[in-house]
């Protein structure tokens, strides 16, 4: 089993090179806190859930000024004709993105984990994961503008 630290490193190195590959931006990682601490709260965000050595349940969230920003840099001929169902769907596939480069980290420590789709939730949201989970927050600057990662893990 992977220890919490590794695990956190491995979803901030995977974050960064998601963002960093879309927008060209550095992801500045913050500090890790617990979830009651978490300053941050998200106009639109991924879920994804993950199976394998242990459970794992993640949750993207973007401020509205960064998730536009990066959509735009991605899609500048889209830009001013985006709505949030664009946006939406887009932060779905940023969560697979994430997920799928801590999954190939993990599978390289000979951990196998598989992963259901992302869901996406617009406007602020509480979070929740099973009973007996480890729950922390990630929180990223990216060029002035805002983003998290919570992350839940619970051994099997």
């Amino acid at each position: 089993m992977i220890d919490l630290d590794s695990l956190f490193t491995t979803l901030k190195d995977s974050t960064k090179n998601v963002i960093k590959t879309l927008t060209g931006m550095d992801a500045v990682p913050g500090n890790t806190l617990a979830p009651d601490k978490n300053p941050l709260t998200s106009y639109v965000s991924g879920n994804i859930g993950m199976t394998g050595e242990m459970k794992l349940s993640l949750t993207v969230g973007f401020s509205e000024t960064l998730i536009t920003k990066i959509y735009g840099s991605v899609f500048p001929e889209e830009a001013g004709q985006v709505t949030i169902f664009h946006m939406g769907d887009f932060v779905g596939e940023i969560t697979n993105m994430i997920s799928g480069g801590l999954r190939s980290t993990l599978a390289g420590l000979d951990m196998k984990f598989d992963s259901a789709l992302p869901t996406v939730v617009i406007g602020s949201q509480q979070i929740y994961h099973p009973s007996g989970t480890i729950a922390k927050v990630i929180t990223f600057d990216v060029g002035g503008d805002s983003m998290f990662i919570e992350v839940g893990i619970k051994a099997l």
